[in-house]
């Protein structure tokens, strides 16, 4: 689309308005200065006038340029946010200054107001804001390791990378994976609450419960098996043992009543299992490449499930009747996560992005864009590699990510930064997981190290490198397609 091709013809500072913007108030003497040289009642570029409210409405010879509370979705927001495959505004020139372009996005996400009376047009999806619900809450004390087994698996001379990370949503405790291990931590004290063994292989996936009281780990040995094993929290002991995987698990979650458990990998199809039993239940083979994330919803009703090609599906958990598809990604889906009440769905991706997807409607309500993109050291030169590796919904609605810059980061659900970043690590941070109080961040990295950030201060949970305050020099981190040969 060209309606706004040259949309934007300069650059300079605006303050956002403290209050929510409207389109006489705040947005056309923003237009006023960048658009209407070539977008006015007269000229009208690509048939399209920003001069008027009705001719924002209106829209251009392509059609509509902004839908009230989908911003993502916009073409106004998307080539002023320079989102891959649209024009590039202002075209030759610096982007618009991040609260420029927050203008727009909030102004198309509130509901494209006129002026201060306006009422907004149409639904604009649920709210970002969010109070901690009780979905799932376990009645009694939330589930801790008692008095584990030892393991008796010899610890590797090196660290192993932290390939899955979990944290108990009701409990201080959190799990890491290792070799043929999964390692426990108490938050409380922050010291080893006990093991797990895993001789199934490397796990690729853990999952607590939604009630804490089930840890799910799933993994296997590369081109060779895979497998998911559902363990009890308290006790260590083994629950369920399903799926008999040619290659690697790399997305597994259990539902909420702990009767189904789904997995994916390498062979591009979601088994969901029966927990009583052990048997296959249904399958899913609408994916066209590796299935690479996967989660079902708080309250059961529904599966997501992502693939390395960018694909995201919804499916009914109970059938996997086909519920929609969310299409924006472009490059493989690292992470799928749930808020608490269901309404909201965040996607992480290596081509860069988050999104917050209106599970009702199937379209996004905000995107962050390339939030993990590297600096360029000295003297580099080419495309920097921005993927975002792991991300989750925390307690209280907001959302926790890290990606290729090695930064922890804290978002709200609109795409605000919700707080300070942390320093940059001195290896790949590869995953990322909330307390169960909403307050703590936990990632762990390429080395094995596992790493605690509040918002302020970082402290380091296992391995002794610190983090830095200066951007270091990233090592070499294998994705899914450097890893791998395609089936």
């Amino acid at each position: 689309m060209r309606a706004l091709i040259i949309l934007v013809a300069g650059a300079c500072a605006w303050a956002q308005p403290g209050h929510h913007p409207n389109y006489d108030d705040d947005v056309r003497p923003l237009f006023t200065r960048r658009c209407f040289g070539c977008h006015n009642a007269s000229e009208m570029r690509s048939g399209l006038s920003l001069e008027s409210y009705a001719g924002v409405m209106k829209g251009g010879s392509s059609g509509d340029v902004a839908t009230a509370g989908r911003a993502a979705s916009s073409m106004l927001f998307k080539v002023v946010n320079r989102d891959d495959g649209v024009p590039q505004m202002p075209l030759g020139q610096p982007k618009l200054p991040e609260n420029e372009i927050a203008l727009i996005r909030d102004w198309i996400q509130l509901g494209l107001p006129e002026n201060a009376g306006s009422v907004a047009k149409g639904a604009v999806g649920p709210s970002t804001e969010y109070r901690r619900s009780d979905l799932n809450k376990p009645t009694g004390a939330p589930a801790m390791p008692a008095s584990l087994p030892a393991v008796d698996v010899k610890e590797p001379a090196r660290a192993h990378p932290i390939t899955a990370l979990a944290a108990s949503p009701w409990a201080p405790l959190i799990a890491a994976a290792g070799h043929e291990k999964i390692y426990l931590y108490d938050l409380s004290n922050r010291a080893r609450a006990g093991e797990v063994a895993f001789p199934e292989g490397i796990p690729y996936v853990l999952r607590f419960s939604r009630d804490g009281d089930l840890l799910l780990a799933a993994g296997g040995k590369p081109v060779q098996s895979g497998k998911a094993v559902l363990f009890d929290v308290r006790t260590g002991r083994r629950m369920a043992a399903v799926g008999d995987e040619r290659d690697i698990v790399l997305a597994a979650d259990v539902t909420p009543d702990g009767k189904l458990i789904a997995l994916g990998g390498p062979g591009k199809v979601v088994r969901v299992y029966s927990v009583a039993d052990g048997k296959p239940v249904y399958e899913i083979k609408k994916h066209t490449d590796w299935i690479t994330a996967l989660e079902f919803s708080p309250d059961g009703t529904h599966l997501a499930t992502g693939d390395r090609s960018g694909g995201i599906f919804l499916w009914e958990a109970a059938t996997g009747g086909t519920v929609g598809a969310l299409a924006e990604h472009k490059e493989s889906i690292t992470s799928l996560s749930w808020r608490g009440d269901g309404q909201l769905l965040v996607s992480a991706s290596e081509d860069g992005n988050l999104i917050v997807w209106n599970v009702a409607d199937g379209f996004p309500i905000s995107t962050i864009s390339k939030p993990h993109t590297p600096k360029a050291a000295p003297g580099q030169y080419g495309v920097i590699p921005g993927g975002v590796l792991s991300a989750q919904f925390t307690s209280d609605g907001r959302i926790v990510s890290v990606g290729r810059d090695s930064v922890i980061r804290v978002w709200g659900a609109d795409g605000k930064p919700r707080g300070a970043a942390s320093p940059p690590n001195d290896a790949l941070l590869t995953k990322v997981a909330a307390g169960a109080d909403g307050k703590l961040v936990i990632a762990g990295d390429y080395q094995g190290k596992l790493i605690l950030w509040d918002g302020t201060k970082v402290a380091i949970l296992r391995g002794a490198a610190p983090m830095t305050t200066a951007s270091a020099a990233m090592p070499t981190h294998p994705t899914l397609r450097d890893r791998y040969e395609p089936d």
